[in-house]
């Protein structure tokens, strides 16, 4: 993970959300104690209340950097001169050094906490439509058909009997991606 490196930020914060990081991704959410994250980043407790009113908006907070960075990452992928499955292979793959570095503590705590996405689906939505006028989508589908089965399918993602079907949440990202991408079919019968 890029430490957080915005100018504008107090050193202070900014160590508090490098060490929340790293004990998160590694030990989850419940574990990690707020005395924890502020023995680990050099801060007084009454410096993480500076910036943080609690240990979930500090998480929140963490997230919507790595949606950050992960729309940046999106806009420079799209940007390349490449097919649509590479791009939507290379995105994959920026995700999946992110979760690989995640334990399944984590993963498992952080999906049902609610964060604001209106923001990351606008992006999305206009990903879908630039790419419907390149012609690498579909033009008969409409956008927010396409936004509300991709809703849909991360719904998924916190099933846990399903989870349990695979041998680690990557795999199981990768079939969601290449399902809602490109379907079940193959061949001759993709396009039918």
């Amino acid at each position: 993970m890029e430490a957080i490196s915005n100018q504008n930020i107090p050193k202070k914060k900014t160590h508090i959300v490098e060490a929340a990081e790293a004990l998160f991704i590694r030990h989850g959410i419940k574990r990690i104690t707020v005395e924890e994250i502020c023995r680990s980043s050099g801060a007084s407790k009454m410096t993480f209340y500076k910036y943080f009113p609690n240990k979930l908006e500090l998480v929140k907070y963490i997230w919507i950097n790595w949606m950050e960075e992960g729309l940046a990452k999106m806009d420079e992928i799209d940007s390349m001169e490449i097919p649509f499955p590479e791009k939507t292979h290379r995105m994959f793959l920026c995700k999946a050094d992110l979760v690989s570095k995640m334990s399944t503590e984590f993963i498992e705590e952080i999906l049902p906490i609610e964060f604001e996405v209106e923001k990351i689906e606008r992006r999305f939505l206009a990903f879908i439509i630039a790419a419907q006028r390149k012609g690498e989508i579909r033009p008969n589908i409409k956008p927010e058909f396409i936004m509300a089965a991709w809703d849909k399918l991360l719904d998924l993602a916190e099933d846990d009997h399903l989870r349990q079907k695979y041998p680690d949440f990557l795999e199981f990202q990768r079939d969601l991606k290449d399902f809602f991408w490109f379907g079940a079919l193959t061949g001759k019968y993709a396009s039918i």
